[in-house]
């Protein structure tokens, strides 16, 4: 069986993974946003997701402190490891302390930082193209704002988590109010553009109103998002 999912948070890719071996189905292959399953008894596994040092590809040594200790490597992606156990092995946990937890998900805010920062250059780029009257610039400046929103959103949750574990470490009770959404800023920087697109001779007046009206929507769910965190 096969299913498509896109997921940048991997703790919910885990849960669902481990949701579906429960079910019966084991996953045993992944390529861009595709999952392999096969069938297995259910509950048979449990999975895991570890973020490495080498991009699609794992050190000997982890390999082998891996195999040594009855974990399966199902799959690497980027820097993404999927890992599997037996469940009848007993619980599967790769961080259970505080400090190899931190260090763990400082590295994922370190990509996703990163992430974020290419994919507001080729925004740019696009939006360049845009105002210089490439229709094909246009349409992957809205494809790449949508990427760059889910990049900032990444951040911001991976943010939350090292903030829980900083808390955790020094016994202080972390603040659960939120700061500004991600979608927020993206809605500003979208507007921002359909500006500039209404002052360009080059772009027609129903293109520049589609992206200000897309930036309107994206700073409504912003401003409801950050009213939201506040709350809490």
């Amino acid at each position: 069986m096969v299913k498509f999912r896109l997921y940048y948070d991997k703790d919910a890719e885990e849960k669902w993974l481990n949701e579906m071996a429960a079910e019966g189905w084991a996953m045993t292959g992944f390529f861009a946003g595709f999952y392999t399953f096969e069938q297995c008894e259910k509950g048979k596994w449990s999975y895991q997701i570890d973020f490495g040092e080498k991009l699609g590809r794992v050190t000997e040594d982890y390999r082998q402190f891996m195999t040594e200790a009855g974990i399966e490597i199902v799959q690497c992606w980027g820097y993404w490891i999927i890992l599997r156990k037996p469940a009848a092995e007993g619980e599967f946990q790769l961080y259970t302390d505080v400090e190899s937890s931190l260090e763990h998900y400082s590295k994922i805010l370190t990509m996703f930082k990163i992430g974020a920062a290419l994919e507001l250059l080729i925004f740019a780029i696009q939006v360049y193209g845009a105002l210089n009257g490439s229709y094909v610039a246009a349409i992957c400046a809205f494809i790449i704002l949508a990427v760059v929103v889910v990049f900032m959103n990444a951040v911001a949750r991976t943010k939350g988590i090292i903030n829980e574990l900083k808390a955790r470490q020094s016994g202080i009770e972390p603040d659960k109010s939120r700061g500004i959404s991600p979608v927020l800023a993206a809605g500003l920087l979208c507007n921002s553009c359909g500006i500039l697109a209404r002052n360009s001779t080059t772009i027609p007046d129903p293109v520049s109103m589609t992206v200000q009206i897309f930036a309107i929507v994206l700073m409504l769910i912003g401003v409801y998002r950050t009213a939201a965190g506040r709350k809490k």
